[in-house]
């Protein structure tokens, strides 16, 4: 039985490893180009993983301070209900 990985667990190894698989496969007319295109959309998307722990860890951190949710989610540019739909069940995990 083979193993997958979920693609968020890939590391830059695997990432790098399914891309070049795709770039060898020319003889079915596929192929990627772009490469330092593709090595920045995944660091982007690293990036974006990032941003969205600290955000979170942020959103429960100043909701633990007394910060309400319409507070939390005027800094955020959403709504209250947002605020609080996206980072309630963080606080009370």
């Amino acid at each position: 039985m083979k193993t997958t990985k979920h693609p968020r667990s890939l590391t830059d190894e695997d990432a790098e490893a399914i891309v070049g698989s795709f770039d060898n496969a020319t003889d079915d007319g596929y192929v990627v180009g772009g490469g330092d295109t593709l090595a920045e959309l995944r660091a982007a998307a690293a990036a974006r993983r990032d941003a969205d722990s600290r955000i979170e860890a942020a959103a429960i951190r100043a909701h633990r301070e007394g910060a309400s949710w319409g507070v939390i989610g005027a800094q955020l540019g959403m709504t209250r209900q947002g605020a609080r739909q996206r980072f309630e069940r963080l606080v009370t995990a």
